[in-house]
């Protein structure tokens, strides 16, 4: 599961893929793609009020990323609060300082071939140069050729820190075959089935709401046909040039659906297909990954395909991630300084990722070429504030709890259905900004960082009891 939680560190004022807790008060927000797992926070109110109220703080994002957010009616108002960051054009984005200062920062959208608008995010700036991959599904050698991580001379640009999608980063997941693979397989699978019989339909099972368009426009492609999607679905997709003409939300004009999740019920060899309301003859495909271990697919393409039972289901090996050797590649290519995981794979520790993160950044020959490693963590936190900073500030806590009046509080426990709790009992998240307010720090302060790092435990604290009493 993803372990990141929106900072980058070298960063202080910018919050990437979560919009919650203290990533509230960063100043610049980037979205790497449209996954629920990715948009923590985003539609909630806390976080809209915060683009509506603040002038100069924007989302940044891909233009097809923009483009899904503007189909939904959250941000048919704020669109002007999302700036597109183009494909191959590095842009100057301006980070405030809640001082007043502000630092310029170089930032490069990379395509990572896991969704429709999924981009990486490389930073370049006084911090150094910091690449956050997103979610991504780079082949072996594709690396080699995005400009933006390249000298104008054609050398690899030093990465300080990488921020690493870590989901396959495992021994049972060694390697995929390429999508083309997978998809010339659907393809063939889905043409047998149709000359077949004239009444034999194709379901496509996807794994995501997004992701697997390839395979749309692969399928319409080679057969000719295309796929019937979901009308929210063909809602997005008919404003993007590289999908509109490989699906339809008719579901009558085509025998390859793949419209909504069912669960199947098969009567002798047919079953009912939803969006048609008629028997079928039907061969369900299910794209997926997680059923390919390394036990299961060998390399070869016959141990790509899995078929589940006496039914006409079919599991076909594609994945929208980076295996093992995907991603030792792309690690050992760059070659970072400091490399951070951001996901720790089921059934697995942090140090299994960190013994498996040596083991693919082995390169040069003494030990000053090892990186630093390092695994995202939320741990040590509670309601988002840190345990040690609970001991630290516990005491002001109570002076300011003390200042509160009782009608406040009689007021605050109307407002929340008496849902206002501290150790037990609910505490009106209003006086965990008085405190942060209290701590803030002042120009002359000999103990600035320290009053600062308090300051934004306690707003983080505020933020994760507002979105608790929700």
């Amino acid at each position: 599961m993803s372990c990141f939680v929106g900072r980058v560190k070298e960063l202080k004022n910018v919050s990437i893929d979560c919009f919650l807790n203290s990533n509230i008060y960063s100043t610049a927000y980037f979205l790497s793609h449209c996954h629920t797992d990715h948009m923590r926070g985003l539609r909630s109110d806390i976080f809209l009020k915060r683009l509506r109220s603040e002038a100069h703080i924007y989302l940044y994002c891909s233009e097809i990323t923009a483009h899904i957010l503007t189909v939904e009616t959250t941000f048919a108002a704020l669109m002007h609060k999302i700036k597109v960051l183009p494909l191959g054009v590095s842009t100057i984005v301006q980070i405030l300082d809640p001082d007043g200062s502000s630092e310029d920062v170089t930032v490069s959208v990379i395509p990572t071939g896991h969704c429709p608008g999924a981009v990486m995010f490389l930073f370049e700036g006084e911090m150094g140069k910091i690449l956050y991959t997103g979610d991504f599904r780079l082949c072996e050698g594709d690396v080699s050729r995005f400009r933006q991580l390249h000298h104008l001379d054609g050398s690899v640009k030093v990465i300080d820190k990488l921020y690493v999608d870590t989901t396959f980063l495992s021994h049972q997941y060694m390697q995929f075959p390429s999508r083309l693979s997978s998809i010339s397989i659907l393809c063939n699978l889905i043409t047998s089935w149709l000359q077949e019989g004239s009444d034999n339909d194709i379901y496509i099972q996807m794994p995501a709401k997004y992701g697997s368009e390839a395979v749309f426009i692969a399928v319409a492609k080679r057969l000719g046909m295309k796929v019937h999607v979901s009308s929210s679905a063909y809602n997005i997709y008919k404003n993007i040039a590289e999908i509109q003409e490989a699906v339809t939300d008719n579901p009558c004009c085509t025998r390859i659906h793949a419209c909504q999740a069912y669960n199947w019920r098969f009567c002798d060899e047919t079953a009912i297909l939803p969006c048609q309301g008629k028997l079928s003859k039907l061969r369900i495909i299910k794209p997926c990954a997680l059923s390919f271990t390394s036990e299961v697919y060998d390399g070869s393409l016959e141990s790509a395909v899995l078929k589940c039972n006496d039914q006409e289901l079919f599991k076909i090996c594609y994945s929208s991630h980076c295996s093992y050797r995907e991603v030792e590649h792309f690690i050992r290519y760059l070659k970072p300084r400091q490399i951070e995981a951001c996901v720790v794979p089921r059934n697995m520790k942090e140090a299994d990722i960190l013994r498996l993160l040596k083991e693919v950044s082995r390169w040069g020959d003494s030990f000053t070429d090892a990186p630093v490693l390092t695994v995202s963590s939320s741990k040590g936190t509670e309601n988002g504030m840190s345990t040690d900073m609970t001991s630290v500030c516990s005491v002001r806590l109570t002076e300011q709890q003390n200042m509160s009046t009782s009608d406040n509080e009689t007021d605050v426990n109307k407002a929340y259905g008496g849902n206002v709790q501290n150790g037990g009992h609910h505490v009106d998240p209003e006086i965990y900004k008085l405190i942060a307010e209290d701590f803030k720090p002042k120009i002359g302060d000999s103990d600035m960082d320290i009053r600062q790092s308090i300051s934004l435990e306690f707003l983080e604290y505020a933020a994760g009891q507002n979105s608790s009493l929700v």
